[in-house]
């Protein structure tokens, strides 16, 4: 995920300015469909939830939105809902910590499990359950992948099929082809500062920070301006559990992921998986290839034209007809077998 590192800036921020894009210039207008927020508990924590429907619609299978960071919000998938045009429920939620859920500022402290993997997925069950879903899709973006790799080897019922955004399945060779395939794209003297900086993890340095913003706005979000909706993330982001989990860079992986892997569990997905990637992806083709190659219900890798890893902000249209093409077709295929 797009990332900001100045955890504690040395002074209060400049004020942002009012965005230039909209959410509703990307997609058009989105008034018809209805959205409704509730909320569930978890371990003493709330949980925010937004579905998103077109009531008038003949309801389908719907689809559970799960956000990257770890912690960034779920806002820049927003665009999803318009698969709500095609009588499938999208349903977005925060996770806990961040955004609109309950925010924990020292999760070391108040709340250890924030810092797992294994709290993710049992976040992501209580929330099938909250609902009752029967049946439902999943879409998880960057941070989100993980989560749902993680939940679909355990083979849960009702799960159709899932969605990786962004996907990576070894933090190992993230890190690798992200620094071949994109960073080695930087002149030689931005490469090497960029690694010493790193190396003396200097995150606040003005260098540093400016290296920082210009690989975003290459290969994070691309879309010139950022928008509203993505904009918002930031607000709502929780710093401290990315840094926990992520590390403080998003060119190394130095937390709880930094020797995450699922290649060698990935064969125990048994369910039909969509897995897309951004043409100038943080998530290199190697890197998505990665979970296409090893699981063996996979479609064909599906790469996105211009966008980068926040696909769903760059390319919203091409993002939603490729999903609806895959669950139309696995509810097809479902269908026919009965």
């Amino acid at each position: 995920m797009a990332s900001t590192t100045e955890t504690h800036p040395a002074a209060p921020p400049a004020p942002t300015p009012t965005p230039l894009i909209t959410l509703a210039d990307l997609i058009g207008d989105t008034s018809h469909i209805q959205v409704k927020e509730s909320k569930f508990e978890l371990k003493g924590l709330t949980i925010t939830t937004w579905c998103y429907s077109v009531p008038s619609k003949e309801q389908k299978t719907p689809l559970i939105a799960i956000h990257g960071g770890p912690s960034f919000s779920h806002g820049y998938l927003i665009p999803l809902k318009l698969l709500a045009n095609d009588g499938h429920p999208v349903v977005f939620y925060d996770q806990a910590g961040c955004g609109k859920s309950t925010v924990i500022n020292d999760p070391t402290k108040d709340a250890p499990w924030l810092l797992t993997i294994d709290y993710y997925l049992e976040e992501l069950r209580a929330l099938v359950d909250y609902y009752g879903f029967d049946s439902y899709y999943i879409y998880g973006s960057s941070w989100g992948t993980v989560v749902c790799q993680e939940y679909a080897v355990t083979q849960p019922a009702g799960l159709l099929g899932m969605m990786l955004d962004g996907a990576f399945a070894d933090a190992n060779i993230y890190i690798k082809t992200q620094w071949r395939d994109r960073i080695s794209t930087l002149p030689s003297f931005t490469q090497t500062i960029m690694k010493k900086l790193i190396e003396q993890q200097d995150f606040t340095n003005p260098i540093y920070q400016e290296i920082n913003t210009t690989l975003n706005k290459h290969f994070s979000c691309r879309l010139i301006p950022w928008p509203d909706f993505f904009l918002d993330c930031f607000k709502g982001m929780n710093t401290i559990i990315y840094e926990k989990m992520q590390g403080n860079c998003e060119f190394v992986v130095g937390g709880v992921l930094k020797e995450w892997t699922i290649v060698d569990r990935l064969h125990k997905v048994k369910i039909p998986t969509l897995v897309l990637a951004g043409e100038f992806d943080t998530m290199t083709i190697e890197c998505s290839n990665q979970c296409v190659d090893n699981i063996a219900t996979a479609w064909p890798l599906v790469v996105i034209p211009r966008a980068g890893h926040c696909k769903t902000v760059d390319e919203p249209q091409l993002v939603v007809q490729h999903v609806l093409k895959f669950m139309t077709t696995v509810d097809s295929i479902r269908s026919s077998a009965k």
